[in-house]
């Protein structure tokens, strides 16, 4: 059975983003995992937001959601520097590819939504939020429409 063009979209998202590892982060993963300190860092986390439906027609449905990028990083001094530098390397890949290769489209950049810390915190997070809309056809959610 064929894939949803939602899965299909975050499956190319994350294809994308997967040459950054290991020379940029040392963890890439489709997961948003609250424990991530623990874990191997700089980690990269992608995960999806909630769908919603745009507009429709007799035949298709246009749908938007939220696809967030949670970076984690340790860094016990110029923590800025070093969190927009992953940042600059993850906006790069995913507006390499705008249309998702036809799947879709990438709507909105990517806008950071950072996580207040002290700078002498060893642990640094940031989201990058992008908007994707696609098409799809009514009772068929792995054709793009």
């Amino acid at each position: 059975m064929p894939d949803s063009i939602k899965k299909q979209i975050m499956d190319r998202i994350a294809s994308n983003v997967a040459p950054l590892k290991p020379a940029t982060f040392r963890d890439i993963t489709r997961e948003l995992d609250s424990t991530r300190d623990s874990k191997a860092l700089p980690a990269l986390m992608i995960y999806d937001g909630p769908e919603t439906t745009v507009a429709k027609t007799t035949t298709q449905w246009t749908c938007r959601f939220p696809v967030y990028f949670k970076i984690v990083l340790s860094c016990m001094r110029n923590a800025q520097n070093a969190k927009d530098a992953l940042i600059t390397e993850v906006q790069k890949k995913i507006e390499a590819d705008l249309m998702l290769n036809n799947l879709g489209g990438t709507i909105d950049a990517g806008n950071e939504e950072p996580a207040p810390t002290a700078d002498s915190n060893p642990i640094h997070r940031t989201t990058l939020r992008y908007t994707v809309e696609y098409k799809r056809k009514i009772a068929d959610p792995t054709l793009v429409s």
